[in-house]
């Protein structure tokens, strides 16, 4: 049950308020409950005055790297930052494995578990050369960049990976007796610097049924605050503040925009070769 968080601004900006100060920040997020720590692993990415991915991440538990982890969060003054606290669902607990990955100035960050892997890896084609692990997530991001090369668009990037999950687990569902769909969340968020995009959808759950500090929010479901020239979508709300949820399966993109940012939403209507795609969230 990894969390996710992304903010976008007009102008470059700190984010150490959601990610370390507010009484659920993602800091806070990582050891909120005992019974669920998110000890697998953290990063933070953002981008510097050329533009360009920085990223520092870690295997070890955010909790236990606290100093860290601020001396991260106030280093990252960017237009656009990502941030990830890992629950991991591979026995995987390195640096490698963390998130966010990066390639190709994009930095893009996961919440699921993508089942079947090795069929997206095959399916990437020249791209399957650039994964660097055999993380599950990093084959999805490179899947996203696939199809956004294909799409130019990051929502149609993110509507074809479903699109492409749902017609290889046509043909290979037969190899995992103990799944029922090809992936539990598709959860992501992505930047290349100008903008934030992502995408809320499970077709399956996870390692939890809700949130890690709002019990009443379902484990699937992300969270977006505007204020201001300041955008942020997180996991869950990442402070007491006004949040507002979104209705998955959809796809939101943040972008500065003429003094503000400019926030789209686009619901998917979502189909595969054996029917409609499931949303965990509806039951």
């Amino acid at each position: 049950m990894c969390r996710l968080f992304a903010q976008v601004s007009t102008r470059p900006e700190r984010a150490r308020d959601l990610l370390v100060d507010s009484d659920f920040s993602l800091l806070r997020q990582a050891d909120f409950d005992p019974a669920n720590p998110q000890k697998d692993g953290w990063g933070l990415a953002w981008f510097d005055a050329d533009g360009l991915p920085r990223v520092t991440k870690s295997g070890r538990p955010a909790a236990s790297e606290r100093e860290r982890f601020i001396r991260t969060a106030d280093e990252a003054v960017s237009t656009a930052i990502l941030g990830h606290i890992r629950a991991a669902s591979n026995p995987h607990r390195d640096d490698a494995h963390a998130h966010p990955f990066e390639d190709e100035g994009w930095v893009f960050a996961h919440n699921g578990t993508l089942t079947i892997q090795r069929e997206v890896a095959r399916a990437l084609g020249p791209r399957k050369s650039r994964l660097k692990t055999d993380s599950d997530s990093e084959a999805y991001f490179q899947q996203f960049l696939k199809h956004l090369a294909a799409t130019g668009d990051p929502s149609r990037a993110f509507e074809a990976c479903v699109n492409e999950d749902w017609r290889l687990w046509e043909d290979c569902r037969a190899s995992y007796p103990d799944a029922d769909t090809p992936y539990t969340s598709l959860n992501a968020v992505a930047s290349d610097g100008k903008g934030v995009y992502a995408l809320c959808h499970a077709s399956r759950r996870g390692l939890a049924a809700h949130g890690i500090c709002h019990g009443d929010q379902p484990w699937s479901v992300m969270s977006y605050t505007l204020r201001g020239r300041r955008f942020a979508l997180a996991s869950e709300g990442a402070d007491s503040g006004e949040w507002i949820r979104l209705v998955p399966p959809e796809t939101i993109s943040a972008v500065p925009k003429e003094g503000t940012v400019e926030v789209r939403r686009r619901r998917l209507d979502l189909a595969s070769p054996l029917g409609p795609v499931p949303e965990v969230s509806r039951t």
